[in-house]
């Protein structure tokens, strides 16, 4: 994975996200680790990561408030929802909600740095266009 990939991390629980967070940085993605959608909304701005990896519950929200984030963010971000289980009807409802993915574990590095090469495809190519945009 090229360098200068940012993620934020948005999870209360230690697993999965820990496991994910030690192949992010063998993939050279630099992360981010918040606790809270609130803490997530702020460090947004601040940071202006590439992907939002988001766990499923938060103290203050859920992985929907976190998509609703990315979505409302004023530069193109990939939310990928973390479950801790394989769900069909989970999958379908992140993608229905906007996510760009749905993982679970066990995480390995080969099929997540397939998901990243997708996701930074998409995130580029949208910024790019929106860089263009903004010139025009």
């Amino acid at each position: 994975m090229q360098r200068n990939v940012y993620a934020l991390v948005a999870h209360e629980r230690a697993e999965p996200c820990q496991a994910l967070k030690l192949i992010l940085r063998r993939l050279h993605v630099d992360t981010f680790s918040v606790g809270s959608c609130a803490e997530a909304a702020h460090l947004l701005e601040q940071t202006q990561p590439h992907l939002i990896f988001t766990d499923t519950k938060l103290p203050d929200g859920t992985w929907i408030d976190v998509v609703t984030l990315a979505e409302d963010a004023a530069f193109p971000i990939c939310a990928i929802l973390v479950g801790t289980l394989k769900d069909p009807e989970l999958f379908q409802s992140a993608l229905n909600y906007g996510a760009f993915d749905y993982i679970s574990p066990p995480f390995d590095t080969e099929s997540i740095s397939r998901l990243l090469i997708q996701a930074m495809a998409l995130v580029r190519t949208r910024r790019e266009r929106d860089s263009r945009a903004a010139v025009a």
